[in-house]
């Protein structure tokens, strides 16, 4: 029997039966489109990122003394894990005001309409320590932002970007664009044109000078 959970509670825990839990749509990717006069066809211009999903699942409550927890568990932005895709995690938004009452009081089944980000992650974090320089192979089938700590001082080179890093143990975060140590900023002890990003598959990590170890954290992502 298909299952999910939602804000910390699984619809076991509240007695929800799954009507109907489809496959999660692939993420759609931003493209403008653009009508040029004088120009034949459409032009289309990439804006290098992706779409969020509209997503339903059509639940039957079977514990009418359920009301109170479904009604206080649906709501807001949180987690969103469902069995058919149990090792990872949507970030899912409740779309729909639901009128709890009225659909269980009468007819037992309600639907919930998410808006899904368009990228899905691993429940586990991988992580890669390297003495010297290699390579890595990231799953899933999209590039991810790493959060990556650097021991020693000198040039760090991934898959081209390079971070040049004047303190050792500086701790980059790709994703939130911030450079750390401990709980103290150290943007001004970093210098690099972009922040890395690792790709599906085989990824390459060059040493510069100096640099003696890098510790590679990152949560692998689906379309």
């Amino acid at each position: 029997m298909k299952s999910f959970t939602f804000n910390g509670v699984s619809s076991e825990t509240l007695k929800i039966i799954v009507k109907d839990m489809p496959p999660v749509p692939r993420a759609e990717r931003d493209i403008q489109t653009l009508e040029v006069s004088g120009r034949s066809g459409s032009l289309h211009i990439d804006n290098k990122s992706w779409k969020s999903r509209a997503y339903t699942i059509v639940c039957v409550c079977s514990d009418k003394s359920k009301i109170d927890d479904i009604r206080k568990t649906f709501f807001g932005t949180h987690n969103l894990i469902l069995s058919d895709y149990s090792d990872r995690y949507f970030v899912a938004t409740i779309k729909n005001q639901i009128d709890f009452e009225k659909y269980l009081t009468y007819c037992e089944e309600f639907p919930l309409q998410f808006e899904l980000d368009p990228i899905a992650y691993a429940n586990n974090e991988t992580t890669h320590t390297l003495a010297a320089s290699g390579s890595i192979t990231v799953g899933g089938n999209v590039e991810v932002s790493p959060i990556i700590t650097i021991t020693g001082t000198g040039t760090i080179t991934i898959n081209g970007y390079q971070v040049q890093v004047t303190e050792t143990g500086i701790t980059i975060d790709c994703n939130l664009m911030q450079c750390y140590k401990n709980t103290t900023a150290k943007n001004d002890k970093v210098t690099l044109q972009e922040f890395p990003i690792l790709k599906v598959g085989s990824n390459t990590i060059t040493f510069g000078t100096g640099i003696t170890g890098a510790t590679i954290k990152y949560k692998v992502g689906w379309l």
